[in-house]
């Protein structure tokens, strides 16, 4: 966001003409930074240092999250700030300027660093953020707390150790539980989207659950009293940070902070006569509190992320499946037609049915165009099956067909292939009953089988089919006893466009009619198994449901 569309935002000026970028940067770190560095000053329970104190991650979480507010008019109208805070409350300008050369030079290390986190990071929208973050934050309160220690002994005339660990602890605190929400707050459009989706859909109580107990776990801590009922409303803040978003954690784990370090610290009798190191004790007792719902909901956040990511990537791979089939489809019907006409005009050349063709050469280049043709023909209506199985484009027509029936009209389109081949076709005796099934598609699936054992046994070989009910279901098999499949082959068949065997003795085919037989068997509540032992030939066995 651009420091003219944060004018606009707030209802300043956004013409550069009317509100230079420098006043603006001036105003805004200043305001903000005087209206926070008050409120610190005002909240001082114990001593000369507030427990609460969130001027510095305020600083530095506009300058982050803004970068061009961090220009020299913006560094200047906050240290002005910090010096008028200071001065206005009753402090020296000695005072005023010592302590604000401490806030100052927290800031600068925290901007330097985090000014070189990637934009992902410098929102904690991944875990791995927050460690960063931490590792900065820990540097930027260890140089503050070294000016701290200084001062210390200068303007309260303490020891340099114990202002160094209660400002260290303090400062860790602050940051830990204020930046993140001046780093994840949602701007003014998402603020009015969740506000109007809050009017038109109240939340429900499972929704509103987790803060509810929240709530009502967080009013138990002064009832209950003691150092361990501070941790009370730990497990309702985990609720939360799984179930709101990441800045929504953010601002409960600052209201549990202020509860503990400013409303409790101020009004609890155990608390007002802390001694320092308890208040150290106190302060990173909180830091650590807010750390794990923080942590919770930024791994929330980058789960949500991959989420949307894969959901976006789920739906390009759906549609990129579909635009395929579409193409295969539309590609298959598309040269259905000419193959059609190349295969009867080359059919009637072959058998001269207008009388002689001429020179026997072209006779022989008819057959060759008619058995090319009717080649291509089966791979092209094998990738319409293909296309439409994908699209889920074809619907089977039940009913009770005679299983016998269909194997034997199947037996006699696959004849023609058997006697080229040499090869004996034998359908078992026995009782084939009826099943309940579409007799076109399991006809289909026959004629795969049929034809794969067939092109795959040795001439003189035979190939069996043979039907055997089991329970409510007939078990149909198909063996032949040729070389057998391979383990890693059997890992590999029904996949589309494979195809097994040497390359170079390869029958022709798709690849597809396995893959288009195991969708159909599929879609009548059955499936295709393939067993072979190398050498001995294989068996393609699939299941159809019995009239009951």
């Amino acid at each position: 966001m651009s420091v003219q569309q944060m004018a606009s935002a707030v209802g300043a000026p956004s013409d550069h003409r009317r509100l230079n970028p420098e006043i603006f940067a001036m105003l805004v770190l200043g305001g903000a930074v005087l209206a926070s560095a008050i409120l610190g000053i005002l909240l001082r329970p114990v001593g000369n240092l507030s427990a609460f104190w969130p001027a510095n991650a305020v600083l530095l979480g506009l300058l982050v999250r803004f970068p061009r507010l961090a220009r020299a008019s913006g560094w200047a109208a906050a240290a002005l700030a910090f010096v008028l805070a200071d001065a206005a409350t009753g402090s020296s300008w000695t005072k005023a300027g010592l302590l604000t050369l401490c806030n100052m030079v927290g800031a600068a290390v925290g901007y330097v660093f985090m000014a070189r986190l990637t934009q992902k990071d410098r929102l904690l929208e991944r875990p791995a953020s927050l460690v960063s973050v931490m590792l900065i934050v820990l540097a930027a309160s260890t140089i503050t707390s070294v000016f701290g220690g200084l001062v210390n002994v200068l303007l309260f005339h303490g020891g340099p150790a114990r202002g160094f660990f209660i400002w260290l602890a303090t400062e860790l605190a602050n940051y830990i539980v204020i930046l993140p929400i001046v780093l994840t707050f949602p701007g003014p459009a998402a603020l009015k989207r969740w506000f109007i989706g809050l009017i038109r859909t109240p939340p429900k109580l499972s929704t509103a659950a987790p803060l509810i107990t929240y709530v009502i776990c967080l009013a138990m801590v002064p009832m209950v009293g003691g150092p361990g009922a501070l941790a009370f409303p730990v497990p309702s803040l985990l609720w939360c940070a799984l179930t709101y978003g990441l800045a929504a954690s953010a601002l409960l784990t600052l209201s549990f902070a202020v509860w503990t370090l400013v409303i409790l610290s101020m009004t609890t009798a155990s608390l007002t006569h802390l001694s320092g190191l308890e208040l150290v004790s106190l302060r990173l007792g909180v830091m650590l509190v807010a750390l794990a719902p923080i942590t919770v909901a930024s791994a929330m956040a980058e789960r949500n992320e991959l989420l949307r990511e894969a959901t976006a990537a789920r739906k390009a791979a759906e549609d990129a499946m579909a635009a395929r089939t579409l193409l295969l489809a539309t590609m298959a019907h598309e040269l259905r037609s000419p193959l059609t006409a190349i295969v009867g005009f080359s059919n009637m050349m072959a058998k001269e049915v207008f009388g002689p063709v001429g020179h026997p050469k072209y006779l022989d280049y008819a057959q060759s165009i008619e058995l090319a043709g009717s080649h291509l023909s089966e791979l092209v209506t094998d990738l319409l099956d293909t296309a439409k199985v994908e699209a889920g484009k074809i619907e089977l027509s039940l009913a009770p067909v005679s299983s016998r029936d269909m194997v034997e009209q199947s037996l006699r389109l696959v004849r023609g292939l058997a006697v080229e081949a040499e090869v004996s076709l034998i359908m078992a005796d026995g009782d084939w009953p009826q099943v309940h099934a579409d007799q076109r598609a399991v006809k289909q699936v026959l004629i795969n089988l049929l034809s794969n054992a067939v092109k795959f046994s040795p001439p003189s070989g035979r190939v069996e089919i043979s039907g055997t009910p089991s329970a409510d279901r007939l078990i149909i098999s198909v063996r032949d006893f040729g070389r057998g499949i391979t383990e890693e082959e059997l890992a590999l068949i029904g996949r589309p466009f494979v195809q097994i065997g040497d390359p170079a003795t390869r029958r022709q085919g798709s690849g597809l009619g396995l893959a288009l037989s195991q969708e159909l068997v599929e879609r009548h509540g059955g499936r295709l198994r393939l067993e072979s032992t190398l050498g001995q030939g294989a068996t393609a066995r699939f299941d159809l449901p019995l009239i009951q």
